[in-house]
C-alpha cells in the first residue's frame, strides 16, 4: 500500500497539486509553532514537509486518520481529507518548500493519534480551537502564547512575504516595555 500511496503523493515535477485520496491524507500546522509539534513527536513521525508559500509544516497520515478531529481553523490547523488538494513538493523541493523527512515505503505515515496529541500539547484542545484562537511563539523564550504583541515586522528577501516577530507578556514585562 505504501508504494501506491507514494505514487499518488509525490509529483513528477518539482511541485504539484496533489489530491488526498484513499491512500493518504495530510495535516498542516502553522510554521509559527509547528516545529514545537515536531519536537514533541520526538522522531515518531513519518513524512513531513515545509510548505513555504502557505507557511505550514504538513504531515502525511493514513487516509481517514483525522476524520474524527474537530475543525481547528481557529488555530490554523488544516486537515486535508480525501478529495481535497494541496501543493506537495517533489523529492528535490521547490522554492523553499521541501521535505524535512522524506517519504519512503518504510517511513510514510505519521500516526494521527500521536500527531493530535503533539498538536494539543502545544496548542491546547482542538475542540476549543475557535474559542482559543490563533497562537504565536515568543521570539525571546520560544514559548507558544496567545497573549502577545508584535515587536518586529520584516519582509522576506526571497519571496516578499511579510513576517512578524512576537513577544509574550512575560518577556515584554521583563524587558521593561
Amino acid at each position: 500500500m505504501s508504494r501506491v500511496a507514494l505514487a499518488t503523493l509525490l509529483p513528477e515535477q518539482p511541485i504539484g497539486l496533489r489530491r488526498a485520496d484513499e491512500h493518504w491524507n495530510a495535516v498542516a500546522v502553522p510554521t509559527t509553532w509547528s516545529r514545537l509539534v515536531l519536537a514533541n513527536l520526538a522522531g515518531r513521525n513519518g513524512a513531513v514537509f515545509e510548505d513555504a508559500r502557505f507557511r505550514h509544516l504538513v504531515w502525511v497520515i493514513p487516509s481517514g486518520g483525522a476524520d474524527e478531529w474537530p475543525e481547528a481553523h481557529g488555530m490554523g490547523v488544516i486537515v486535508y481529507r480525501t478529495g481535497e488538494q494541496l501543493a506537495v513538493p517533489g523529492l528535490g523541493g521547490f522554492h523553499g518548500s521541501h521535505w524535512l523527512r522524506t517519504p519512503s515505503g518504510q517511513l510514510l505515515f505519521t500516526d494521527p493519534d500521536e500527531l493530535r496529541t503533539a498538536v494539543e500539547k502545544v496548542a491546547g484542545p482542538l475542540a476549543d480551537a475557535e474559542q482559543l484562537g490563533p497562537m504565536v511563539v515568543c521570539s525571546y523564550c520560544n514559548t507558544p502564547t496567545r497573549d502577545s504583541k508584535i515587536i518586529n515586522t520584516w519582509t522576506s528577501p526571497c519571496d516578499g512575504s511579510v513576517h512578524n516577530d512576537y513577544v509574550c507578556r512575560g518577556c515584554d514585562s521583563a524587558r521593561g516595555r
